[in-house]
């Protein structure tokens, strides 16, 4: 037992001083990859190559849209389509932060319904930050209720319940009668924090760039054009899914940013090669510190759970600490809500309780002691997984959200951790009232 605690302990040090700001994560997820992997008893070949080299490597689809979406948002600026819309905008929602900062929540969570990824997030952001700005919603409140929307959209989103169909074998009418109730956690969660954040002595956007000639009508269509091509695909495979049948072509959503780019330059008018020059440039640039934090990302994903499509068995780390892990499950209904309640945070970090992490061999570990029933399972890991979804600072879309309204994403952590955590202890109590009679 000596390992896993040890690997606990440094995972928990290493948090710790990343959520106190006292060591930054684009150093401390590096160091946290190789001192897990060290310590797990990976070989140092193992350590080198698959935590380092190819976890660098993992996201390297994230790193991509993330540029390519940074360029999309320097033609949305640099053309005067974000001014105008910011402009328009202001004279719609007045001085009134906090019923726009509702509608955009619920407009956000309707769109994750069938979206994801970090390309769809970008698309999205680049649309709604300018308006939630524009009101007087501050920049850290406006990155904090989008990751609110596109939780609570997620909950309903069938890509996010293939996990609980594919190993834990439950219909979706099952996993519906918790995902209702968690929705409607998460959404009461997102209104306390609208009403107690949503607001801010003055506007942030109004005015900042300088006047300029309005852009044609038809180039104000260019946060939209990706959308407009991505969500009938995403809108048919949703209801495909819905009715059993096997997705369809699923737009790629690089290519639909890259689209959204050359329209965005073709119809403003000017010099469009210096346009186009200077927001790739100027994009690459403006991205660069999320793409540095993505690479840390990969490696502690490599850490704990191995490269992808790596059995919990055969990577050694997740195989150390599983015995640790299980003793702590719960046979009670209080202790399943108390136990996973107090825990929750595991899943930030790619921690033992966040599925795309350890928690990933942690679920067929469970199963496998039969002191839980699938349900169960699926109730304690969709209720934690909502912090997971909303705060951790190792999501690639919370890193861009905060280099992009440019924020600390320990920040987005700290201010959003309580209100969720809530809503997930609320989420367990449901998903014992269900599953554990």
């Amino acid at each position: 037992m000596v390992v896993p605690i040890a690997i606990l302990v440094v995972f928990a040090a290493l948090a710790a001083l990343m959520y106190a700001g006292r060591l930054p994560a684009l150093l401390a997820l590096p160091v946290l990859a190789v001192g897990v992997g060290a310590i797990g008893g990976l070989s140092w070949q193992q350590v080198a190559q698959v935590v380092v080299a190819d976890g660098a490597l993992r996201l390297h689809a994230a790193y991509a849209a993330a540029m390519v979406g940074s360029m999309l948002a320097q033609v949305v600026e640099k053309t005067g389509v974000a001014e105008t819309i910011v402009k328009n905008a202001a004279e719609l929602g007045g001085d009134r932060p906090l019923p726009m900062a509702l509608l955009m929540t619920v407009v956000v969570a309707i769109l994750f319904v069938t979206l994801g990824g970090l390309g769809a997030v970008i698309m999205v952001a680049t649309i709604v930050f300018p308006i939630l700005l524009s009101v007087g919603v501050t920049p850290l409140a406006a990155g904090c209720l989008f990751l609110f929307g596109m939780s609570i959209g997620g909950v309903f989103n069938l890509v996010n319940w293939q996990l609980y169909t594919d190993i834990l074998k439950l219909p979706h009418a099952v996993i519906l009668r918790l995902a209702a109730p968690l929705c409607g956690l998460l959404l009461l969660a997102a209104v306390i924090f609208a009403v107690v954040h949503g607001r801010a002595p003055r506007r942030f956007w109004a005015g900042v760039h300088p006047q300029r000639q309005r852009p044609p009508w038809y180039c104000l269509l260019t946060p939209l054009v990706p959308l407009a091509i991505v969500l009938p695909f995403a809108i048919r495979n949703w209801l495909l899914s819905a009715k059993g049948h096997n997705p369809g072509f699923e737009f790629p959503i690089i290519t639909a940013l890259l689209v959204g780019l050359v329209w965005g330059v073709l119809t403003a008018g000017g010099n469009r090669v210096q346009l186009l020059t200077r927001s790739v440039i100027d994009g690459i640039a403006a991205v660069a510190p999320a793409v540095g934090l993505m690479l840390g990302i990969g490696m502690v994903m490599n850490a704990f759970a191995g490269p992808p499509g790596t059995q919990p068995e055969q990577w050694k780390v997740a195989e150390q600490i599983r015995p640790l892990l299980l003793r702590a499950i719960p046979s009670s209904a209080l202790g399943f809500v108390a136990t996973f309640g107090l825990l929750a945070p595991l899943a930030l970090y790619r921690g033992p309780l966040n599925l795309w992490g350890m928690g990933a061999g942690l679920v067929g570990a469970i199963l496998a002691t039969g002191r839980m029933s699938p349900g169960a399972v699926m109730a304690a890991f969709f209720s934690v997984g909502l912090i997971q979804g909303v705060c951790d600072p190792t999501n690639t879309h919370n890193v861009w959200i905060a280099s992009h309204l440019d924020v600390d994403v320990q920040q987005i952590l700290k201010r959003t951790l309580p209100y969720v955590w809530a809503a997930s202890i609320a989420g367990l109590a449901v998903g014992a009232a269900l599953f554990l009679r």
